[in-house]
């Protein structure tokens, strides 16, 4: 009687045990998550590059004087929706450089600050993918390399033309 006792006391001592352990190794798994971060991500200090910014600082005024939305870095996603998650990954890793809304966010025109970048053969084949699913979804997309000086009227007069 008392060894049968004493057994049900080591099997139950037993399984606490193994619980107890699996939890502190969970424990141990999710702190070691944690303290990886810094040695996966790494942080932005900036989300525009230097000519974007330049970029964005007038279409920001012209965007104000009509009375426009501006948004900057745009996930296609946002943009395009797909009827069929595998076609997702064609497009969950691109952005739009700039979106121009109406003030209740009805997307108006997108435009692609094009620097040297998109000479390279992924960025066009990039970039050709863009202009063809654009043109056949009738979303506006307006294409303008990056130059060292901007003149707003004309950037004004191009994108009223667009819309």
């Amino acid at each position: 009687m008392y060894f049968i006792i004493i057994l049900i006391l080591v099997i139950i001592i037993t399984v606490l045990e193994k619980k107890l352990n699996e939890k502190e190794k969970n424990e141990q798994k999710e702190q070691n998550l944690i303290n990886n971060y810094k040695d996966k991500y790494q942080k932005v200090d900036y989300l525009l590059t230097k000519n974007e910014l330049k970029f964005y600082r007038i279409l920001k005024q012209i965007t104000n004087n009509l009375g426009y939305s501006l948004f900057c870095q745009v996930a296609l996603y946002e943009i395009v929706k797909n009827k069929d998650f595998k076609d997702f990954n064609k497009i969950k890793s691109k952005s739009i450089d700039f979106v121009i809304t109406q003030e209740n966010c009805k997307i108006l025109l997108c435009i692609e600050l094009d620097d040297p970048t998109h000479e390279q053969k992924k960025r066009i084949e990039r970039d050709n993918f863009i202009n063809e699913l654009f043109q056949e979804l009738e979303i506006k997309l307006l294409r303008i390399p990056v130059q060292n000086f901007y003149n707003i009227e004309e950037l004004e007069l191009k994108i009223k033309e667009s819309l």
